[in-house]
Order: structure tokens, then sequence, then C-alpha cells
């Protein structure tokens, strides 16, 4: 290729570049996940795919090695052969007998862009380490649809390397989608099984769903999650015994052994499915909450209450979930998690200071009661709309507050239906 016919490709790439990054303004992103169905695969196609993340690994470690003492761009990405150490740590050299060429390269880009990352915290004054050796490796990245994976029909696919099809489920989930494209891809090696997490395009717009009316939602300990309706999620997903006795078992085996790294497979599976049963859940409310037109939150401190008196409640409820499934959501407004969204009353506009978390019920001197968490979440709507009519804010106990549109804003939560939102009197 002369110099002149290599400009004029960059300029042809750069040019579709563009392009494509302007039709993706345009396009919603999203990831699908097929599995691969091991029992249609014969003996010689499950050592290859075995041996993908088994090279994967071997490659990965020794480019940190190499990177020790030189550049890493200088490290040769043809070489079919690294070094590394057996279960005696003793050297050895590994044959790369199924990696394929763009794979291997995936694994370098891989690594590129966590030393990026840690550079990154660095510079920000964050302490960082350096880049471990892995013992498993679990993803590998496809970089090019058609080139390092292609999609015959929405039941078989192909992958570099592999000269026959590979039998999938799962892809009717995107297949019949109008307009859809796919981009990269990427082979996991999980617990139970190998998949291909699929990143797809899709045309935004389409037919204007219809919302229902806007609801505030309020987090908790007691109660994961209560709305602004009066509807309460209380999930607890607690670890199974059949994690337990995996843990009891990786106990009494032997370090180094088959048997422990057998045993510590088993108890990996367990926390998938754990894990699995936990995002399902997740799901299913966001999907519920997501069907109002507009949905306030708080931005809580979850990090802090697994920290605190409340690990254990935390680690086996969804709110970390929840609340990132839907804090980046457009239609999601999310307060200051220093709004006094408890304390505040929706009548007299005054803070109540002396509440606690024993108080289930909320009272105040004007005479206003209420659930204490569907108060909450009620005032999640109100502060937000309050702060968007242009009012002093709620630190002035209630002195500073545009009582003329408060006492609107307190008429409309009543006609939501909110049988106990009154005032005495």
């Amino acid at each position: 290729m002369t110099e002149e016919e290599r400009l004029a490709k960059n300029n042809r790439i750069r040019e579709q570049g563009k392009l494509t990054r302007e039709k993706r303004k345009s396009q919603v992103c999203r990831v699908y996940r097929v599995k691969i169905d091991i029992s249609h695969l014969n003996e010689a196609q499950q050592t290859h795919l075995k041996m993908l993340f088994v090279e994967a690994k071997w490659l990965y470690n020794d480019i940190l090695t190499f990177s020790h003492d030189h550049y890493i761009n200088d490290y040769d990405t043809t070489t079919h052969t690294v070094q590394g150490l057996d279960k005696d740590k003793q050297p050895v050299t590994h044959e790369l007998e199924y990696l394929a060429s763009q794979m291997k390269q995936s694994v370098i880009q891989g690594i590129k862009h966590s030393l990026k990352s840690l550079a990154a915290l660095k510079k920000h004054n964050h302490t960082v380490g350096n880049l471990r050796y892995k013992s498993d490796y679990v993803s590998i990245n496809l970089q090019q649809h058609r080139v390092t994976y292609r999609f015959y029909d929405k039941n078989h696919i192909g992958l570099q390397g592999f000269k026959e099809r590979i039998r999938i489920k799962g892809a009717n989930q995107f297949w019949n989608i109008p307009g859809i494209e796919l981009a990269n891809a990427k082979l996991l090696n999980l617990p139970d099984g190998y998949y291909l997490a699929v990143t797809t395009y899709q045309n935004k717009g389409g037919e204007k769903k219809k919302y229902k009316s806007e609801i505030g939602i309020d987090m908790g300990i007691k109660t994961s999650i209560t709305t602004s309706e009066g509807k309460k999620y209380k999930v607890l997903i607690e670890e199974s015994e059949r994690i337990k006795k995996c843990q009891r078992l990786i106990a009494r085996r032997k370090k180094g052994s088959s048997n422990r790294y057998k045993a510590r497979k088993l108890l990996h599976r367990a926390y998938q499915k754990l894990t699995s049963c936990k995002k399902d859940v997740a799901n299913k409310i966001v999907h519920e909450l997501l069907e109002h037109e507009r949905v306030y939150m708080q931005d809580e401190n979850i990090s802090g209450w697994h920290k605190g008196l409340f690990g254990r409640t935390v680690q086996h409820s969804v709110l970390g979930l929840v609340k990132a499934k839907l804090i980046n959501n457009e239609r999601v407004t999310v307060l200051s998690s220093r709004e006094p969204t408890t304390k505040y009353c929706p009548c007299c506009g005054k803070l109540k200071k002396d509440i606690t978390l024993a108080d289930r019920v909320y009272e105040c001197p004007c005479g206003y009661r209420e659930d204490r968490d569907i108060h909450a979440a009620r005032n999640m709507i109100l502060l937000s709309k309050k702060h968007t009519c242009g009012t002093q804010g709620i630190n002035a106990f209630g002195e500073d507050v545009r009582q003329h549109e408060l006492q609107d804003l307190c008429r409309s939560l009543i006609e939501l239906g909110s049988p106990r939102f009154y005032k005495r009197g």
C-alpha cells in the first residue's frame, strides 16, 4: 500500500467514524446476554472454548510481567508463546493455540484501559496500587461484529477460530426489533456456563407511552422502598444454605488443591444464583416505578448504611441495585441527601427536629399526621416542586416559604388520593 492509499484509507475511516457518532446520538444503547448451549458442542469445541480463557489468562499475566521493565506498546502481539509459572512456581512456556489475533489485541487494550484509569485516579490524589496477576480470566472482548463474531440466525452464532456454528439460547430478546444494530460483544465465562453479552443500538422514539402520575419513593432499612402512593416493598434475599455449605467445604480443603478449586467454583455458582435473584427483583421494582411519568427520590447514603449498624440488612436488600438503575434515568429527579424529607411538615412548612428512627408516625403540632415513610416519599415530590417554583428553601423553618404555592401543592397531593393527608381543626 502506497502512502497516498494509506492516507485515503485513513480519511475514509475518519469520515465513517464521524457519521457513526452522529447516528448514535439518535439511538439508545442496550446490552443483551445470550447463553451458549454446551449440550450441543462436541468435546473439541468445549476444549476450544475453555482454552480461550486459559490462554487469555496466560497472555494477560505475561504482559504484566513484560510491563515491569518495558513499555507496554513494545509487546509483540504476534507471539505464539508466553512465559508463566506452574503450580510449583517453576518457569514454564505456554503455547497459544486457540486465542485469535483480535482476541489478543483485546487483552492488551484491556490492560491499557486499566492503566489509564489508575493514572486518572492517581492524578486526583487517590491511593492506587498495581495491576495484579489473574488466576481466572472471565471476559474476552469481541471487537467487531461479522469479524470476531457473527449471528447466522437467532439460534446460531460463529466465533473467530471456530469452524462450526455454535448453538445459543435467548436471542429472541432482540432478534425481531426493527432497525437494531449489533456492535461489539463480550464472551463471558461465568460459574453456570458461557455467555455472549451483545451490545446493540436501537432507534429512539416509536409510539409515545402513556405514563401514570408522578411518584416519590423513600428508601429505608425496615421497609426497603415506600412510595408516595402508600405501596411498600420489603425485599430481603439472604444467603442460602448452599452458600454456607460451600464455605464450610472450602474451609476443610487444603489450600492450592484441586478439591479446594472445585469447591470455590461451586461457591461462585451459588453466589451467582443469589445475584441473579436480586437483579430479577430489582428489575421488576424499577420497571413498576418507571411506569410513572416522573419519579422523585433522594440520594441516600446506602454505602454508609452498609458500614453502620444495618450492614447485614442492607447487604441482603436490593437498595443499591434499584438506586443504580434509577439514578441516571432521564425521568428520575434526585434530591440531595441533605434535604430533610422526613422532618419537613408539608402543611405548616416547619421542621420537626426531635424525630428519631423509633418514631414510625410523623406528627406535627399543626395537626398533620402520616406514616413516616409515606410522608417522606410525598415530601420528595413537594420539595422538588417547591425548589422549582423558586422558593427560598427549607432551611428557613417556613419563614421564607411562599405559602400560597405550598398550599396549592398540598391540595394537589390530596387530590392524588391521600386519605390521611389532612390538617386537624
